[in-house]
């Protein structure tokens, strides 16, 4: 059960982060975000990125655009 708290403050907090590399067999990258509101998370994802990062900002970048892309 999802249980929120009451609050005058219904805003929506997004965070995203993302590995490089951390698949040893396909080098591709982790990424996830999640967006909470009210103290509750109200929508979140973990995957396997589709494109193989040549860098760490690369890996950042497209989790970023992931999150806010597919987020809320």
């Amino acid at each position: 059960m999802l249980m929120y708290r009451q609050t005058d403050n219904l805003d929506v907090i997004g965070y995203s982060d993302s590995d490089f590399a951390g698949c040893i067999d396909s080098r591709k990258s982790t990424s996830g975000y999640i967006f909470m509101m009210a103290g509750g998370a109200i929508s979140y994802k973990s995957f396997t990125q589709t494109l193989s990062a040549t860098s760490t900002m690369e890996a950042e970048f497209i989790s970023c655009f992931e999150a806010t892309s597919h987020g809320v």
